[in-house]
């Protein structure tokens, strides 16, 4: 699908429908949900000169672009995103890493990429012609062959970043010769943050904790419903301290045990939305998804969704007429 710079997609209830659309957003890509879809997805395309600006706010999922979706629309555009909100794990080559709110990445739709959002966020990514980019950008730079970069919070990613939050509330109020000439700012901008190598250290020391932050998701994910895992057996499955454990989330903008409450609250509401299991007890869901006091699950999930486990039922039974 693809987006003019007068509409929005916007939609919070069939998740397979949103994560369909996910799919064809700004380029072709598989999506991978980890117990539930998605209920919360918007991508907005603003006009920017010849360049094009996503600004993206989405669920937790995991984003594949594949040496098929390559193919299947040919974009081999440049990738300038930045996080808004929330934190998501990037993978394309042999680069990984924690992108943060504050920080940008440059990546090539041309090439396999995965983008793991752990939280709900927000991304903005400027979708950068290849000739435009090989024209305004490579020609000053000393390395010819392109690798994906990532540019922590602070100085001139700072400035970048703010410039596109700005373009993402003004972008469509701008004349013509306005948008051609921000363009050009932005465009020797990020190409003097290119030049700089003072970042290749902290690229190389964020890849190794991405790539361990990723594993201890995978791991969590796979043992959520273990009403016995704490973030001792984590750090320990992992072979890392607990300490170590919890700086990673830290870092990440999310706690660890924010984290697997959240897992096991969506995945027992998808449950509870479940006609084929309104025949098991609301307790005995909870149960079978990690939770061992039926009173405080009560709580914390109508604190969540604002409903108790059983009207949930009630109310998803009524709507189906069963």
């Amino acid at each position: 699908m693809t987006l003019d710079h007068r509409s929005q997609y916007s939609m919070s209830t069939d998740g397979d429908v949103l994560q369909e659309t996910v799919r064809k957003a700004h380029v072709a890509v598989a999506t991978e949900v980890r117990g539930q879809p998605i209920q919360n997805f918007t991508c907005r395309e603003l006009p920017f000169a010849k360049l094009e600006l996503f600004d993206i706010c989405i669920d937790p999922i995991a984003i594949h672009r594949r040496s098929k979706d390559i193919a299947q629309d040919a974009n081999d555009d440049y990738l300038l995103a930045t996080q808004v909100e929330g934190t998501v794990l990037v993978k394309q080559g042999d680069a990984e890493f924690i992108h943060q709110p504050g920080g940008l990445t440059l990546m090539s739709a041309g090439e396999p990429y995965t983008v793991i959002h752990t939280q709900q966020s927000r991304r903005l990514i400027l979708h950068i012609p290849n000739a435009i980019y090989k024209e305004r950008i490579l020609t000053y730079q000393q390395e010819r062959q392109f690798r994906t970069r990532m540019f922590p919070p602070g100085g001139m990613a700072a400035i970048v970043h703010t410039m596109l939050k700005s373009l993402a509330s003004e972008a469509d109020k701008l004349i013509v010769a306005e948008q051609y000439t921000l363009a050009e700012s932005l465009m020797e901008l990020t190409a003097t943050i290119l030049r700089s190598k003072a970042d290749h250290d902290y690229e190389q020391q964020h890849a190794q904790q991405s790539a361990l932050f990723r594993r201890t998701l995978e791991y969590m994910d796979a043992n959520f419903m273990d009403c016995e895992m704490t973030p001792e057996k984590i750090a320990r499955a992992n072979r890392i301290s607990t300490r170590y454990l919890h700086s990673l989330f830290q870092q990440a903008g999310i706690s660890v045990s924010k984290w697997m409450w959240e897992r096991r609250l969506k995945a027992t509401r998808e449950d509870l939305l479940d006609p084929n299991m309104s025949h098991i007890r609301v307790s005995e869901i909870a149960f079978r998804r990690g939770f061992n006091d039926p009173a405080h699950f009560s709580r914390t999930f109508k604190r969540r969704f604002a409903i108790s486990p059983s009207g949930l039922r009630k109310r998803a039974a009524s709507s189906t007429g069963t």
